[in-house]
């Protein structure tokens, strides 16, 4: 089992929120969501990081239908994301100004199974894409 940092939750905790959130993404017919803000990434995942002080470098991650999240973040921050539940962790070498990441995340949404062909955005009043 891999630790959680010394602020987060125990790992049952995040494997209840992904539960929850799977169970209203089968109610709403959705097959994957995708997080970019640090609130709902920590929320998540339990990643902590100071990371998320750059104004420039994006960081995603998918809440896919089933199975665990999976992060697609800087190369920077990828120990501090393997330090975390999370075990799919993807990487670009950042900064990347031409394709900052968008490639991958494409990449890997396409990769995984499509029941309904949606993808969910949360749209807070702090709901971004850098």
């Amino acid at each position: 089992m891999t630790a959680i940092p010394r602020r987060g939750f125990e790992q049952t905790e995040f494997e209840i929120r992904m539960k929850r959130i799977q169970t209203r993404m089968s109610d709403a017919q959705m097959d994957v969501i995708l997080l970019t803000t640090e609130p709902d990434v920590r929320y998540f995942t339990g990643f902590f990081t100071q990371f998320w002080e750059s104004p420039t470098r994006p960081w995603f991650v998918l809440l896919p239908l089933s199975g665990k999240p999976i992060a697609i973040i800087p190369e920077i921050g990828a120990a501090g994301m393997a330090a975390t539940w999370i075990e799919d962790i993807h990487t670009w070498p950042a900064p990347r100004p031409d394709d900052d990441g968008l490639s991958l995340l494409k990449r890997i949404i396409k990769e995984l199974p499509r029941r309904h062909g949606r993808l969910g955005v949360p749209l807070g009043h702090e709901t971004f894409l850098r």
